[in-house]
Protein backbone atom coordinates (compact mmCIF):
# COMPACT_ATOMS: atom_id res chain seq x y z
CA UNK A 1 0.00 0.00 0.00
CA UNK A 2 1.48 3.54 -0.82
CA UNK A 3 2.26 5.95 2.09
CA UNK A 4 2.68 9.48 1.89
CA UNK A 5 4.27 10.46 -1.73
CA UNK A 6 7.38 12.52 -1.59
CA UNK A 7 8.47 14.81 -4.27
CA UNK A 8 11.90 14.25 -6.06
CA UNK A 9 13.83 17.25 -7.45
CA UNK A 10 17.00 15.76 -9.92
CA UNK A 11 20.15 16.56 -8.43
CA UNK A 12 22.68 18.47 -10.21
CA UNK A 13 25.50 17.62 -12.21
CA UNK A 14 23.05 14.55 -13.61
CA UNK A 15 21.21 17.12 -16.31
CA UNK A 16 22.83 15.00 -19.39
CA UNK A 17 21.72 11.73 -18.25
CA UNK A 18 18.17 13.00 -17.16
CA UNK A 19 18.22 14.45 -21.34
CA UNK A 20 17.14 11.18 -22.03
CA UNK A 21 13.91 11.43 -21.42
CA UNK A 22 13.63 14.13 -24.05
CA UNK A 23 16.63 12.62 -26.60
CA UNK A 24 14.96 15.00 -29.32
CA UNK A 25 16.38 17.88 -26.90
CA UNK A 26 19.84 16.53 -26.26
CA UNK A 27 23.15 17.69 -27.50
CA UNK A 28 24.10 17.75 -30.69
CA UNK A 29 26.94 14.64 -31.95
CA UNK A 30 30.27 15.74 -31.02
CA UNK A 31 32.50 15.95 -34.49
CA UNK A 32 35.27 13.56 -34.84
CA UNK A 33 34.61 11.95 -31.89
CA UNK A 34 32.59 8.31 -31.36
CA UNK A 35 30.28 8.30 -28.74
CA UNK A 36 30.88 4.52 -28.18
CA UNK A 37 34.05 2.94 -27.85
CA UNK A 38 35.36 -0.27 -25.97
CA UNK A 39 38.36 -1.39 -24.32
CA UNK A 40 39.94 -4.98 -22.94
CA UNK A 41 39.93 -6.24 -19.69
CA UNK A 42 40.30 -10.12 -18.44
CA UNK A 43 38.59 -13.05 -19.26
CA UNK A 44 35.15 -13.81 -18.63
CA UNK A 45 34.21 -10.38 -16.71
CA UNK A 46 31.68 -9.46 -14.60
CA UNK A 47 29.41 -6.44 -14.86
CA UNK A 48 30.99 -3.17 -13.81
CA UNK A 49 30.70 -1.95 -10.38
CA UNK A 50 31.36 2.06 -9.62
CA UNK A 51 33.54 3.29 -6.91
CA UNK A 52 33.46 6.65 -7.09
CA UNK A 53 34.81 7.54 -10.83
CA UNK A 54 36.34 4.36 -10.52
CA UNK A 55 34.96 0.77 -12.53
CA UNK A 56 35.95 -2.44 -11.05
CA UNK A 57 35.21 -5.41 -13.19
CA UNK A 58 36.27 -8.77 -11.83
CA UNK A 59 37.32 -11.39 -14.91
CA UNK A 60 36.13 -15.09 -14.07
CA UNK A 61 38.56 -16.72 -16.35
CA UNK A 62 41.89 -15.15 -15.40
CA UNK A 63 41.07 -14.70 -11.02
CA UNK A 64 41.32 -10.97 -11.52
CA UNK A 65 39.91 -7.37 -11.41
CA UNK A 66 40.52 -4.52 -13.85
CA UNK A 67 40.16 -0.96 -12.52
CA UNK A 68 38.87 1.29 -15.42
CA UNK A 69 39.21 5.18 -15.27
CA UNK A 70 35.86 6.46 -15.77
CA UNK A 71 37.55 10.09 -17.17
CA UNK A 72 39.84 8.76 -19.61
CA UNK A 73 38.19 4.94 -20.09
CA UNK A 74 41.30 3.27 -19.68
CA UNK A 75 42.16 0.21 -17.43
CA UNK A 76 44.59 1.60 -14.60
CA UNK A 77 45.53 -1.18 -12.98
CA UNK A 78 44.73 -4.83 -12.53
CA UNK A 79 44.35 -6.95 -8.72
CA UNK A 80 44.72 -10.38 -8.35
CA UNK A 81 42.12 -11.86 -6.03
CA UNK A 82 41.87 -15.63 -6.59
CA UNK A 83 39.73 -18.45 -8.32
CA UNK A 84 36.73 -17.38 -10.50
CA UNK A 85 35.80 -14.20 -8.94
CA UNK A 86 32.45 -12.58 -9.90
CA UNK A 87 30.68 -9.66 -9.52
CA UNK A 88 31.41 -7.25 -6.67
CA UNK A 89 29.81 -4.61 -5.00
CA UNK A 90 31.19 -1.29 -3.40
CA UNK A 91 30.69 1.03 -0.18
CA UNK A 92 32.82 2.97 2.16
CA UNK A 93 36.05 3.26 -0.65
CA UNK A 94 36.20 -0.36 -0.32
CA UNK A 95 34.74 -3.01 -3.13
CA UNK A 96 34.22 -6.81 -2.29
CA UNK A 97 34.91 -9.22 -4.76
CA UNK A 98 33.32 -12.71 -4.01
CA UNK A 99 36.29 -15.32 -4.96
CA UNK A 100 34.07 -18.10 -5.59
CA UNK A 101 36.60 -20.85 -6.56
CA UNK A 102 38.43 -20.15 -2.86
CA UNK A 103 34.96 -19.44 -0.97
CA UNK A 104 36.46 -15.77 0.26
CA UNK A 105 35.94 -12.09 -0.08
CA UNK A 106 38.89 -9.97 -1.40
CA UNK A 107 38.61 -6.67 -0.15
CA UNK A 108 40.03 -3.78 -2.50
CA UNK A 109 40.83 -0.55 -1.19
CA UNK A 110 39.73 1.88 -4.40
CA UNK A 111 42.07 4.54 -3.84
CA UNK A 112 44.99 2.29 -3.12
CA UNK A 113 43.88 -0.27 -5.63
CA UNK A 114 45.42 -2.90 -3.61
CA UNK A 115 43.68 -6.17 -1.69
CA UNK A 116 43.73 -5.51 2.20
CA UNK A 117 42.30 -8.57 3.37
CA UNK A 118 40.96 -12.20 2.12
CA UNK A 119 38.15 -12.94 4.46
CA UNK A 120 36.89 -16.70 4.36
CA UNK A 121 33.30 -17.26 3.91
CA UNK A 122 31.27 -20.07 2.76
CA UNK A 123 30.82 -22.33 -0.06
CA UNK A 124 30.17 -20.28 -3.63
CA UNK A 125 29.72 -16.74 -2.17
CA UNK A 126 27.59 -13.98 -4.36
CA UNK A 127 27.65 -10.26 -4.58
CA UNK A 128 26.93 -9.07 -1.50
CA UNK A 129 25.08 -6.60 0.56
CA UNK A 130 26.99 -3.22 1.56
CA UNK A 131 23.99 -3.21 4.54
CA UNK A 132 26.20 -0.29 6.32
CA UNK A 133 29.70 1.32 6.39
CA UNK A 134 30.38 -1.60 8.71
CA UNK A 135 28.88 -4.26 7.80
CA UNK A 136 28.78 -6.58 4.91
CA UNK A 137 26.37 -9.16 4.47
CA UNK A 138 27.67 -12.05 2.02
CA UNK A 139 25.40 -15.31 0.60
CA UNK A 140 27.49 -18.22 0.03
CA UNK A 141 24.82 -20.46 -2.44
CA UNK A 142 26.83 -23.59 -1.86
CA UNK A 143 26.26 -23.50 1.93
CA UNK A 144 22.87 -22.31 2.31
CA UNK A 145 23.74 -19.57 4.71
CA UNK A 146 24.60 -15.56 5.02
CA UNK A 147 28.62 -14.83 6.35
CA UNK A 148 27.91 -11.08 8.35
CA UNK A 149 31.47 -9.05 7.43
CA UNK A 150 32.98 -6.61 10.32
CA UNK A 151 34.29 -4.48 8.08
CA UNK A 152 36.11 -2.60 10.77
CA UNK A 153 37.96 -5.67 11.53
CA UNK A 154 37.71 -7.72 7.96
CA UNK A 155 35.72 -10.91 10.31
CA UNK A 156 32.99 -12.48 10.20
CA UNK A 157 31.08 -12.34 12.83
CA UNK A 158 27.95 -14.30 12.24
CA UNK A 159 27.11 -17.18 10.10
CA UNK A 160 23.67 -17.53 9.79
CA UNK A 161 21.61 -20.78 8.05
CA UNK A 162 19.06 -19.51 5.36
CA UNK A 163 17.35 -21.18 2.63
CA UNK A 164 18.69 -23.47 -0.27
CA UNK A 165 20.90 -21.40 -3.17
CA UNK A 166 20.83 -17.71 -1.39
CA UNK A 167 21.74 -15.19 -3.74
CA UNK A 168 22.24 -11.32 -3.13
CA UNK A 169 20.02 -9.78 -0.74
CA UNK A 170 19.01 -6.14 -0.17
CA UNK A 171 18.03 -3.85 2.99
CA UNK A 172 14.96 -2.45 3.93
CA UNK A 173 14.75 1.45 2.97
CA UNK A 174 12.95 4.52 3.80
CA UNK A 175 11.92 6.21 7.03
CA UNK A 176 8.46 4.79 7.33
CA UNK A 177 9.58 2.11 10.00
CA UNK A 178 13.07 2.63 12.06
CA UNK A 179 14.24 -0.86 11.73
CA UNK A 180 14.74 -0.73 8.03
CA UNK A 181 18.18 -0.24 7.53
CA UNK A 182 18.50 -3.52 9.75
CA UNK A 183 15.77 -5.76 8.03
CA UNK A 184 17.82 -7.84 4.98
CA UNK A 185 15.44 -9.58 2.27
CA UNK A 186 17.39 -13.16 1.29
CA UNK A 187 16.33 -14.38 -1.75
CA UNK A 188 16.32 -18.56 -1.66
CA UNK A 189 16.47 -19.57 -5.49
CA UNK A 190 16.48 -23.63 -4.49
CA UNK A 191 13.61 -23.30 -1.54
CA UNK A 192 11.56 -20.85 -3.14
CA UNK A 193 11.79 -18.67 -0.37
CA UNK A 194 12.94 -16.11 1.12
CA UNK A 195 14.63 -15.49 4.45
CA UNK A 196 14.16 -12.12 6.49
CA UNK A 197 17.34 -11.24 8.57
CA UNK A 198 17.30 -8.88 11.45
CA UNK A 199 20.93 -7.60 11.67
CA UNK A 200 20.63 -6.32 15.73
CA UNK A 201 20.30 -10.36 16.48
CA UNK A 202 21.80 -11.87 13.39
CA UNK A 203 19.01 -13.83 13.32
CA UNK A 204 15.92 -15.01 10.69
CA UNK A 205 12.94 -13.14 11.89
CA UNK A 206 10.57 -15.01 9.37
CA UNK A 207 10.65 -17.13 6.14
CA UNK A 208 8.02 -16.35 3.16
CA UNK A 209 7.41 -18.34 0.74
CA UNK A 210 7.31 -16.81 -2.95
CA UNK A 211 7.41 -18.14 -6.11
CA UNK A 212 10.26 -20.81 -8.31
CA UNK A 213 13.80 -19.90 -8.01
CA UNK A 214 13.54 -16.38 -6.62
CA UNK A 215 16.29 -14.17 -7.84
CA UNK A 216 18.30 -10.73 -6.61
CA UNK A 217 15.00 -8.78 -5.28
CA UNK A 218 14.60 -4.67 -5.73
CA UNK A 219 13.18 -2.65 -2.62
CA UNK A 220 11.32 0.22 -3.04
CA UNK A 221 13.28 4.13 -3.52
CA UNK A 222 14.32 5.17 -0.03
CA UNK A 223 12.00 9.03 -1.11
CA UNK A 224 9.41 7.04 -2.66
CA UNK A 225 6.69 6.88 0.02
CA UNK A 226 6.42 3.04 -0.94
CA UNK A 227 7.58 0.39 1.03
CA UNK A 228 7.50 -2.74 -1.09
CA UNK A 229 10.58 -5.52 -2.09
CA UNK A 230 9.72 -6.62 -5.07
CA UNK A 231 10.89 -10.76 -5.73
CA UNK A 232 11.37 -11.98 -9.40
CA UNK A 233 10.09 -15.69 -9.59
CA UNK A 234 12.12 -17.07 -12.82
CA UNK A 235 10.61 -20.19 -12.36
CA UNK A 236 6.88 -18.82 -11.84
CA UNK A 237 6.55 -16.09 -14.23
CA UNK A 238 5.64 -13.56 -11.37
CA UNK A 239 7.02 -11.14 -9.14
CA UNK A 240 6.34 -11.19 -5.38
CA UNK A 241 5.56 -8.09 -3.24
CA UNK A 242 6.78 -8.18 -0.02
CA UNK A 243 6.04 -5.90 2.67
CA UNK A 244 8.96 -4.09 4.28
CA UNK A 245 7.01 -3.09 7.62
CA UNK A 246 5.75 -4.62 10.20
CA UNK A 247 2.49 -5.88 8.87
CA UNK A 248 1.26 -6.80 5.65
CA UNK A 249 0.27 -9.48 3.06
CA UNK A 250 2.56 -10.54 -0.14
CA UNK A 251 1.16 -10.06 -3.23
CA UNK A 252 1.97 -10.92 -6.66
CA UNK A 253 2.53 -8.99 -9.93
CA UNK A 254 2.13 -11.58 -13.43
CA UNK A 255 4.58 -11.17 -15.57
CA UNK A 256 6.67 -12.26 -18.62
CA UNK A 257 8.54 -15.46 -18.56
CA UNK A 258 11.67 -15.62 -16.24
CA UNK A 259 11.27 -12.19 -15.01
CA UNK A 260 14.96 -11.16 -13.09
CA UNK A 261 15.60 -8.20 -10.96
CA UNK A 262 13.21 -5.02 -11.33
CA UNK A 263 14.29 -1.36 -11.88
CA UNK A 264 11.63 1.32 -10.89
CA UNK A 265 10.68 5.10 -11.31
CA UNK A 266 12.12 7.88 -8.88
CA UNK A 267 8.96 8.22 -7.23
CA UNK A 268 8.31 4.24 -7.18
CA UNK A 269 4.89 4.75 -8.89
CA UNK A 270 6.14 2.30 -11.99
CA UNK A 271 8.02 -1.30 -11.92
CA UNK A 272 9.78 -2.13 -14.73
CA UNK A 273 10.17 -5.83 -15.03
CA UNK A 274 12.95 -7.57 -17.45
CA UNK A 275 11.46 -11.09 -18.61
CA UNK A 276 14.47 -12.65 -20.24
CA UNK A 277 12.86 -15.53 -21.33
CA UNK A 278 10.38 -13.19 -23.66
CA UNK A 279 12.30 -10.36 -24.64
CA UNK A 280 9.68 -8.31 -22.74
CA UNK A 281 9.54 -5.76 -19.93
CA UNK A 282 6.43 -5.92 -17.36
CA UNK A 283 5.19 -2.26 -16.95
CA UNK A 284 3.57 -2.39 -13.00
CA UNK A 285 1.82 0.88 -12.13
CA UNK A 286 1.74 0.90 -8.74
CA UNK A 287 -1.20 3.68 -8.35
CA UNK A 288 -3.33 1.74 -10.12
CA UNK A 289 -2.20 -1.62 -9.23
CA UNK A 290 -2.40 -3.27 -12.47
CA UNK A 291 0.18 -4.40 -15.24
CA UNK A 292 0.12 -1.79 -17.69
CA UNK A 293 1.74 -3.72 -19.85
CA UNK A 294 5.18 -5.44 -21.49
CA UNK A 295 7.86 -3.55 -23.69
CA UNK A 296 8.67 -5.71 -26.50
CA UNK A 297 13.00 -4.78 -26.12
CA UNK A 298 15.26 -7.25 -27.27
CA UNK A 299 16.48 -10.65 -26.23
CA UNK A 300 17.10 -12.42 -23.35
CA UNK A 301 16.95 -8.72 -20.90
CA UNK A 302 18.84 -8.59 -17.50
CA UNK A 303 18.61 -6.21 -14.83
CA UNK A 304 18.58 -2.78 -15.40
CA UNK A 305 20.28 0.38 -13.97
CA UNK A 306 19.98 3.76 -13.50
CA UNK A 307 21.78 6.83 -12.48
CA UNK A 308 20.27 8.49 -9.36
CA UNK A 309 17.50 10.58 -9.50
CA UNK A 310 16.92 9.90 -12.82
CA UNK A 311 14.07 8.02 -14.68
CA UNK A 312 15.79 6.66 -17.15
CA UNK A 313 16.58 2.54 -16.89
CA UNK A 314 18.92 1.18 -18.53
CA UNK A 315 18.07 -2.85 -19.51
CA UNK A 316 21.07 -5.02 -21.52
CA UNK A 317 19.62 -7.24 -23.97
CA UNK A 318 22.33 -9.97 -23.96
CA UNK A 319 20.86 -11.87 -26.77
CA UNK A 320 20.51 -9.43 -29.16
CA UNK A 321 23.81 -7.22 -27.83
CA UNK A 322 21.68 -4.26 -27.05
CA UNK A 323 20.75 -1.61 -24.24
CA UNK A 324 16.99 -0.63 -24.60
CA UNK A 325 16.61 2.52 -22.57
CA UNK A 326 13.56 3.22 -21.09
CA UNK A 327 11.38 6.48 -19.32
CA UNK A 328 10.84 4.65 -16.29
CA UNK A 329 7.77 7.75 -15.38
CA UNK A 330 6.56 7.06 -18.49
CA UNK A 331 6.74 3.26 -19.16
CA UNK A 332 7.54 3.69 -22.80
CA UNK A 333 10.75 2.27 -24.97
CA UNK A 334 12.55 5.39 -26.18
CA UNK A 335 15.57 3.82 -28.06
CA UNK A 336 18.16 0.81 -28.56
CA UNK A 337 21.37 1.42 -28.61
CA UNK A 338 23.97 -1.71 -29.75
CA UNK A 339 26.80 -2.44 -27.37
CA UNK A 340 28.37 -5.78 -28.58
CA UNK A 341 27.60 -9.31 -27.69
CA UNK A 342 25.79 -10.47 -24.45
CA UNK A 343 25.96 -7.03 -22.31
CA UNK A 344 25.95 -7.20 -18.85
CA UNK A 345 24.03 -4.95 -15.99
CA UNK A 346 25.73 -1.67 -16.83
CA UNK A 347 26.95 0.88 -14.47
CA UNK A 348 26.57 4.66 -15.02
CA UNK A 349 29.37 7.66 -13.55
CA UNK A 350 28.77 10.90 -14.73
CA UNK A 351 27.12 11.10 -18.02
CA UNK A 352 29.22 7.61 -19.22
CA UNK A 353 27.15 4.11 -19.38
CA UNK A 354 29.75 0.61 -19.03
CA UNK A 355 28.83 -2.08 -19.75
CA UNK A 356 30.57 -4.96 -19.92
CA UNK A 357 30.70 -8.52 -22.68
CA UNK A 358 31.58 -12.03 -20.89
CA UNK A 359 32.37 -13.31 -23.95
CA UNK A 360 34.97 -10.80 -25.74
CA UNK A 361 36.64 -9.82 -22.29
CA UNK A 362 35.94 -6.04 -23.40
CA UNK A 363 34.01 -3.32 -21.72
CA UNK A 364 31.90 -0.77 -23.95
CA UNK A 365 31.62 2.84 -22.79
CA UNK A 366 28.81 4.76 -24.00
CA UNK A 367 28.92 8.65 -24.16
CA UNK A 368 25.63 9.52 -22.75
CA UNK A 369 25.98 13.10 -23.29
CA UNK A 370 25.85 13.14 -27.43
CA UNK A 371 22.63 12.11 -29.34
CA UNK A 372 23.18 8.63 -29.79
CA UNK A 373 19.42 7.43 -31.48
CA UNK A 374 17.75 8.85 -34.62
CA UNK A 375 14.41 11.19 -34.06
CA UNK A 376 11.27 9.87 -35.02
CA UNK A 377 9.98 9.68 -38.65
CA UNK A 378 8.24 12.25 -39.44
CA UNK A 379 4.69 12.60 -40.83
CA UNK A 380 3.48 8.54 -39.99
CA UNK A 381 0.29 7.32 -41.96
CA UNK A 382 -1.15 4.42 -42.71
CA UNK A 383 -3.25 3.29 -45.55
CA UNK A 384 -5.78 -0.12 -45.06
CA UNK A 385 -5.16 -2.41 -48.14
CA UNK A 386 -6.33 -6.38 -48.42
CA UNK A 387 -4.79 -7.97 -45.45
CA UNK A 388 -2.78 -5.06 -44.14
CA UNK A 389 -1.51 -1.96 -44.30
CA UNK A 390 0.97 0.58 -46.57
CA UNK A 391 2.41 2.57 -43.99
CA UNK A 392 4.64 5.76 -45.04
CA UNK A 393 6.81 8.13 -43.38
CA UNK A 394 9.44 11.07 -44.26
CA UNK A 395 13.03 10.79 -42.55
CA UNK A 396 13.68 11.84 -39.50
CA UNK A 397 14.93 15.64 -38.43
CA UNK A 398 18.17 13.99 -36.95
CA UNK A 399 20.09 10.98 -37.73
CA UNK A 400 21.88 11.17 -34.41
CA UNK A 401 25.60 9.62 -34.17
CA UNK A 402 25.59 7.50 -37.14
CA UNK A 403 23.14 7.76 -40.71
CA UNK A 404 20.05 6.13 -40.67
CA UNK A 405 20.39 2.87 -42.56
CA UNK A 406 17.29 1.16 -42.33
CA UNK A 407 13.35 1.45 -40.89
CA UNK A 408 11.24 -1.18 -38.91
CA UNK A 409 7.29 -0.79 -38.88
CA UNK A 410 5.88 -2.82 -36.20
CA UNK A 411 1.95 -2.40 -35.75
CA UNK A 412 0.03 -2.66 -32.60
CA UNK A 413 -2.18 -5.38 -33.72
CA UNK A 414 1.07 -7.62 -34.79
CA UNK A 415 2.50 -7.49 -37.86
CA UNK A 416 5.75 -6.09 -39.08
CA UNK A 417 8.04 -5.07 -42.17
CA UNK A 418 11.47 -3.37 -42.92
CA UNK A 419 13.03 -0.99 -45.83
CA UNK A 420 15.82 1.47 -46.51
CA UNK A 421 13.07 3.45 -48.01
CA UNK A 422 10.38 5.60 -46.68
CA UNK A 423 7.54 3.17 -47.09
CA UNK A 424 6.91 -0.88 -46.68
CA UNK A 425 3.26 -2.96 -46.56
CA UNK A 426 2.29 -4.93 -43.39
CA UNK A 427 0.83 -8.04 -44.28
CA UNK A 428 -0.92 -10.77 -42.47
CA UNK A 429 -3.90 -8.83 -41.02
CA UNK A 430 -6.89 -10.02 -40.28
CA UNK A 431 -10.13 -8.30 -41.61
CA UNK A 432 -11.76 -6.12 -39.67
CA UNK A 433 -8.44 -5.21 -37.61
CA UNK A 434 -8.25 -2.04 -35.85
CA UNK A 435 -4.48 -0.82 -35.99
CA UNK A 436 -2.11 1.89 -35.57
CA UNK A 437 1.86 1.75 -36.76
CA UNK A 438 5.40 2.77 -35.05
CA UNK A 439 8.19 3.29 -37.00
CA UNK A 440 11.20 3.89 -35.86
CA UNK A 441 14.80 4.72 -38.06
CA UNK A 442 17.63 2.80 -37.39
CA UNK A 443 21.13 2.91 -37.56
CA UNK A 444 24.73 1.35 -36.99
CA UNK A 445 24.89 3.07 -32.89
CA UNK A 446 20.99 2.86 -32.35
CA UNK A 447 17.38 2.19 -33.42
CA UNK A 448 15.59 5.51 -32.85
CA UNK A 449 12.42 7.25 -31.51
CA UNK A 450 8.99 5.95 -32.86
CA UNK A 451 6.49 8.12 -34.91
CA UNK A 452 3.04 6.85 -34.64
CA UNK A 453 0.23 6.42 -37.99
CA UNK A 454 -3.79 7.05 -37.63
CA UNK A 455 -5.43 4.01 -36.68
CA UNK A 456 -6.80 2.12 -39.75
CA UNK A 457 -9.27 -0.84 -40.53
CA UNK A 458 -7.60 -3.61 -42.25
CA UNK A 459 -10.14 -4.62 -45.49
Amino acid sequence: MPLCRSSVVTVAGLALVASLSTPAEAASAAPGRSPISTVTVGQGPSAPVASGTRLFVANAGDGTVSVIDAATTTVIATIAVGANPSTPAAGGGRVYVPVTGAGSIAVIDATALSVVATIAVGQSPATPLVASSTTVVVPNTGSGTVSIVDVTSNTVTATVPVGVGPGTPVAGTGSQYAAYGDTVFVPNAGSASVSILDLKTNTVTSTIVVGQAPGPPAVSPALSGWDQVYVPNAGSSTVTVLPQGPSGTPTSIPTGTGPVTPSQSVDGSFVLIPNAGDGTVTVFDNDANAVRGRLVVGRRPGPGASAANVNTVFVPNRGSGSIAVINARRGTLTATISVGPDPTTPAIVGSQLFVSSPSTGRVTFVDLSRRLWPTAPRGVAARAVRHGAVVSWRAPRSDGAAAVTRYVVTGSAGGTCSTKGTSCTVKGLRTGTRASFEVRARSSVATGLAGTSNRVRVR
